[in-house]
């Protein structure tokens, strides 16, 4: 019978961990969450009420334990037919990007291990390529894939018995055996780990032709026989997998969207609440809180600078007063079942913007609605990002901060240097930022990147859109659109040092007016389709509509 992924946001949970028919999901428990559970397809329709008897459960029962919310995330049609993740369509996909008709992909997930000089669990985040090839959350497993017998193979650790008296799988319940796993994942087969280096060490002598595909120097554990190195080949596998993981299938898009949608929710609470909070720490907290509530986890670390802490893009110090200030610069996002969202809204404190802060504000508006006017298949990223710098060159000049030639200002690196730093946007999916054919995973970039961010640097902008061929724009992307105006003075001040020429564009007395905003930046998520592109964040970001959602929230707390 086809099934349907049935959603309820509770709150206030007390006495049910687990229900017939049900399972809590991450940000469940005594503290709510989402409940989520299989009915039969035709009950999509069904009122409330109805639903529940399909669930094990009475309304009455239910109601008695637990403050209730009514609002019934019914599946949308993209999802209604997908009950596992899907594993086998990612490994063909992946198979056909390598054009091979044999050979063997092994990749391994990321293991359980403890914090260096502790005894405690390191924070455990699975591996995003074996994520991909079999939608398992859970540590110390392997896959393969044979490409001649389109055969999908699980490698767990065999589970110790004393285990079960401390834990179980966080994120899973009990641990996974094979038997389970074959009937709650899209795989063919799944086999203790103990058995995989006989396994690899076998299929290579039984196919001395065929290679063992890997990603990096990831090789399975030795073998009673070994297998020589020129068995394995770390050349083609990645670049397979970056091919297809940058358009995404049906799931990953409703995984993405779900994952904007929390993190939507989480923006609202924290605008309609701006009047409680004290703090860029409080920001922070409330947007966590909100996040997990509704069954996400964070995609990144939570960057919420206020005043001219604003201009500072990877701000995470969170740590100042918001007494003061003209705004707050929230870039935050929930990640949902691995997928990230990646959102940014910059609104008022008091609740209207300054006449500086609007003038700013509506720039940036005006060069997110001009790249949203070139979105559609076949446009090159790297034009939109152009355009984007050229309204802001423009906005500048209009404003009378900056003077003479928009096409001069922007050769004079003013824009990309100062004014807008950052790339326009980056692919969103398993990774925050997410891959583009291979471009993206490197070490040269993972040692700049002390911290998993929202904004792309412009150097790393600039690599990411390097490539004619890769650069254009195909329906199933899921990208994000985030352009920014920013005043940041140290910046600014080392910048005329190294360039003093630049000096005749700018109108100091005007640009000290702006210091104060610190900077916007606006953010969505978008999908692009056949004729253009639908936009995954529905956060308010019309100046009226933000203005009015903070001051209605002051209203609400008096």
């Amino acid at each position: 019978m086809p099934c349907v992924r049935f959603e309820l946001e509770v709150a206030n949970l007390r006495g049910f961990s687990r229900v017939a028919g049900g399972f809590w999901r991450s940000g469940g428990g005594r503290y709510g969450g989402i409940l989520i559970a299989e009915v039969p397809a035709a009950a999509a329709a069904m009122k409330t009420n109805a639903l529940f008897p399909l669930l094990g459960f009475s309304f009455a029962a239910l109601s008695s334990a637990m403050h209730i919310s009514l609002n019934i995330q019914r599946p949308s049609a993209e999802v209604q037919t997908l009950n596992k993740y899907p594993a086998k369509l990612h490994a063909r996909r992946v198979a056909q990007a390598l054009n091979l008709t044999q050979g063997l992909v092994y990749l391994s997930g990321e293991v359980s291990r403890l914090i260096e000089d502790s005894d405690m669990p390191a924070f455990f985040r699975q591996k995003r390529y074996f994520y991909y090839l079999t939608g398992l959350d859970y540590p110390d497993a392997h896959v393969t894939y044979d490409l001649e017998l389109d055969k999908l193979t699980l490698w767990i650790l065999r589970p110790d018995p004393k285990e079960k008296l401390w834990r179980a799988n966080d994120r899973s319940g009990p641990s996974p055996t094979p038997k389970s796993l074959v009937i709650t994942h899209d795989i063919d087969i799944a086999n203790y780990s103990e058995d995989l280096p006989s396994a690899i060490a076998a299929y290579a002598v039984a196919n001395p032709s065929a290679k063992v595909h890997v990603i990096h120097d990831y090789y399975p554990p030795a073998a009673k026989d070994p297998v020589p190195k020129s068995t394995f080949d770390n050349t083609k596998l990645q670049y397979a997998m970056d091919v297809c993981r940058v358009v995404k299938d049906p799931y990953e898009v409703a995984m993405i969207r779900r994952a904007n949608d929390i993190s939507t929710k989480a923006h609202l609470r924290v605008m309609s609440e701006i009047d409680q909070l004290t703090s860029e720490r409080d920001i922070e907290a409330l947007f966590i809180a909100e996040s997990i509530k509704r069954g996400g986890l964070l995609a990144y670390d939570t960057i919420a600078p206020s005043g001219r802490n604003c201009s500072i893009l990877h701000y995470v110090n969170n740590d100042q007063l918001l007494a003061g200030k003209q705004l707050v610069l929230l870039d935050a996002g929930a990640e949902y079942e691995l997928y990230a969202s990646d959102v940014t809204r910059t609104f008022p404190i008091s609740g209207r913007f300054t006449p500086e802060a609007a003038q700013i504000y509506q720039l940036v508006r005006d060069m997110q609605e001009a790249v949203f006017a070139m979105v559609k298949p076949g446009v090159k990223w790297r034009d939109c990002n152009l355009r984007a710098a050229d309204v802001a060159a423009e906005g500048l000049i209009r404003l009378g901060v900056l003077v003479g030639d928009a096409k001069e200002i922007i050769k004079s690196r003013l824009i990309g240097g100062v004014f807008f730093p950052h790339g326009l946007g980056h692919h969103v999916g398993l990774e925050t930022h997410d891959v583009l054919y291979g471009e993206l995973i490197s070490d040269k970039r993972r040692a700049r990147m002390a911290r998993r961010s929202s904004v792309m640097t412009r150097d790393d902008f600039e690599a990411y859109t390097a490539s004619e061929t890769h650069n254009r724009l195909t329906p199933g992307m899921t990208l994000t659109v985030e352009p920014g105006v920013y005043f940041n003075q140290p910046l600014y001040e080392d910048f005329m040092t190294q360039f003093p020429n630049a000096s005749k564009y700018v109108n100091e007395d005007v640009l000290a007016k702006y210091w104060d905003v610190g900077g916007v930046r606006i953010e969505d998520c978008i999908l692009v389709t056949a004729n253009g592109f639908e936009n995954l964040t529905k956060a308010p970001k019309e100046m009226q509509e933000v203005e009015k959602m903070v001051r209605m929230g002051k209203a609400n707390s008096k």
